[in-house]
């Protein structure tokens, strides 16, 4: 059986994304020059994203995982500790006020935005 929800594997010093049993995008943590979050949905119930730039990207693209990914909390850990708490010190940027569509860059420079993110889900890649 298929599982058709997106699942994040570390790998040493590499990130993979699988979705329906095939991995789907891989990236070195080294590569990456900007790190946002936001909230999917302008609902306080929706889902929390994260998005990943990486050097050969153009500004605004992002390789986007959501928190119903397995592992994702592994994730906010290891944007964490490579990138000096950068999740757990700008995580309420990205959340508050509730009710409002939320993007927050807590690593890199930022090149996009809620509305103007490119982002690259499992599901699409």
């Amino acid at each position: 059986m298929l599982d058709f929800n997106p699942r994040i594997i570390l790998d040493g010093d590499e990130l993979a994304v699988g979705f329906g049993g095939n991995e789907v995008w891989r990236l070195h943590w080294a590569d990456v020059v900007e790190v946002a979050i936001w909230r999917e949905e302008i609902t306080a119930g929706g889902s929390l994203c994260v998005g990943l730039r990486t050097r050969e990207m153009k500004p605004g693209e992002y390789l986007g995982v959501n928190d119903s990914a397995e592992q994702f909390d592994l994730v906010l850990e290891e944007i964490d500790r490579r990138f000096d708490s950068a999740y757990s010190m700008k995580w309420q940027e990205a959340v508050f006020p509730p009710m409002a569509t939320q993007w927050a860059v807590v690593y890199g420079e930022a090149t996009g935005g809620a509305e103007r993110a490119n982002v690259v889900w499992p599901e699409a890649a």
